[in-house]
């Protein structure tokens, strides 16, 4: 057999060159897959593939001085918005992205931190910058920061851009209150200027719980104390819708100091306009004038209302106002009529009195029928018979309307399943009002004692003033030492007067017209 070793070992020695490439093939391709994945996990830089922005691994991020600078430069190139007022601005101005190193892989490197762009809005100067963020973004940055800069300042300098986290009201301006419709709120129409600016004053009436009505014992005897007077008191319906007494639950509001005035209603029919007065209240009248009832206070000439015998009657309550006519007032200063829980809770005050001024009743304290000569007086009269959180003549001169409808026997199911801040039964055919009036006997003044008219039928002798909820802290009239049974509600002091009328003398008082003889005498 031939000796094939020889060719063997040719061809094992032949064959070294290859087994070389494919190792140097595979080492190559090894160390060609380690740089790329360093490169890209970022552990290796290549210098000159990258150029001169490699240079570190620390990224360094722009000022606030650059970030104006920049966006300077691209006001040119953005159209003119408008803001609030008519000026005219420049426009946001929103960093694109790939401008600034946060618009690259923020993962590519554990130690580099990016706050986000801010977002500029070039403002007029002295305006204050009102940053509109998503949602989303609110949760994740409360405090991104808004630029304000002056209008015309195309190249912006440092001192003129003032970052913040929020808004920062003009020097000297009011602290702003939270909007309503940020709040979810419904947004109250502005009052009238015209309105505004005779609107009457309020005072805060706390909230709380009470015992609202009378026992029939105590209306019986009130009865009775009207032959003091020389009146007959014999109906016991007169007294017995105002029991049983009944816990009754009211938050605070405010209410008005005083009765609304001729002169304020006057000013609501013309700020309404010509013939407001016959159909411009919830569809109905809102008061009679001289034209429909010959003894109204309220005049009109066809274009204008006005107050007859404006010397004497300018400051009296406004009478033969339709139950309408009050809501549409009250409602256009965004206030409205009391219920009857809270008109009482006010004459009454948390002593639960049966006058405003207390316990007993006294004829100096109020305008009644007892009088000699009997009629309206300025609302500011009567001083020493405001009721223990300062309201004035809530006895006698005009009774007051209230929201209610009537239902004699409301009482009884109150009785047995009270509401908090009860508004009175749903529906009916007349309209409680409350405090009698000139044209009443003193049974009627009584704070508990309840009265009824269909609400389109008003008198000489009915009246009304206004409420409002309480939302911010209203003016409390100041306080003075409280003398002998004048001591308000809770310990509350007695409060004064403001700026007040007193009393006309009788010979002195206008005659208002037939007496409207709501209470026998």
């Amino acid at each position: 057999m031939k000796d094939d070793y020889g060719s063997l070992r040719r061809r094992t020695r032949d064959a070294g060159w290859q087994w070389l490439m494919i190792g140097l093939t595979l080492g190559l391709g090894f160390a060609l897959v380690i740089c790329v994945g360093g490169y890209a996990l970022g552990g290796i830089a290549f210098p000159l593939l990258e150029g001169d922005t490699a240079t570190s691994s620390v990224r360094i991020v722009p000022n606030e001085t650059e970030i104006a600078q920049q966006a300077a430069t691209q006001q040119s190139e953005t159209s003119v918005a408008q803001v609030p007022g008519g000026a005219e601005v420049a426009p946001i101005v929103t960093l694109p992205a790939g401008d600034t190193p946060a618009a690259e892989d923020a993962a590519t490197s554990a130690e580099t931190f990016e706050p986000p762009v801010p977002t500029l809005t070039l403002l007029p100067m002295g305006a204050v910058a009102e940053q509109a963020t998503p949602a989303a973004a609110e949760t994740e940055s409360a405090a991104e920061p808004v630029a304000a800069i002056g209008e015309g300042d195309a190249e912006a300098t440092p001192a003129e851009v003032v970052t913040e986290t929020e808004s920062t009201p003009a020097p000297g301006s009011p602290p702003e209150e939270p909007e309503a419709a940020a709040l979810g709120l419904p947004q109250a129409p502005a009052v009238p200027p015209e309105l505004d600016a005779i609107k009457t004053e309020m005072v805060e009436v706390t909230g709380g719980t009470f015992m609202m009505g009378t026992t029939l014992e105590e209306a019986t005897q009130a009865m009775d104390e009207c032959q003091l007077y020389n009146k007959t008191c014999d109906d016991l319906s007169w007294v017995s819708d105002s029991t049983p007494p009944h816990q009754t639950t009211v938050d605070t509001f405010a209410m008005e100091m005083y009765e609304v005035t001729v002169t304020q209603f006057v000013t609501f029919l013309n700020w309404m306009g010509p013939n407001s007065h016959k159909t411009r209240c919830q569809g109905q009248p809102c008061a009679q004038t001289a034209e429909e009832q010959e003894n109204s206070l309220i005049l009109f000439d066809g274009t204008t209302y006005s107050v007859r015998n404006p010397g004497f009657y300018s400051q009296h309550p406004a009478t033969y106002v339709t139950w309408w006519g009050a809501v549409e007032y009250c409602a256009a200063l965004n206030r409205r009529l009391p219920t009857e829980a809270e008109w009482e809770r006010a004459a009454r005050g948390s002593q639960n009195r049966t006058y405003p001024w207390g316990f007993e009743f006294d004829i100096q304290r109020a305008m009644t029928s007892i009088q000699e000569q009997a009629g309206t007086v300025s609302v500011t009269s009567y001083p020493s018979g405001i009721s223990p959180y300062g309201v004035f003549n809530m006895a006698g001169n005009v009774s007051e309307w209230v929201s209610d409808w009537y239902q004699p026997d409301y009482y009884t199911q109150q009785l047995n399943a009270p509401d908090p801040n009860p508004k009175g039964p749903i529906a009916g055919t007349e309209k409680v009002h409350r405090g009698g009036s000139w044209d009443t006997i003193p049974l009627f003044l009584r704070s508990v004692h309840r009265m009824s008219r269909p609400p389109g039928n008003p008198t000489a002798a009915i009246g009304f003033r206004c409420v409002a909820d309480v939302g911010p802290a209203l003016p409390v009239a100041p306080s003075t030492p409280a003398t002998s049974g004048d001591t308000g509600a809770g310990g509350a002091p007695t409060l004064p007067p403001a700026p007040t009328q007193a009393p006309l003398p009788t010979s002195t008082l206008a005659p208002s017209g037939p007496t409207p003889t709501l209470a026998p005498g």
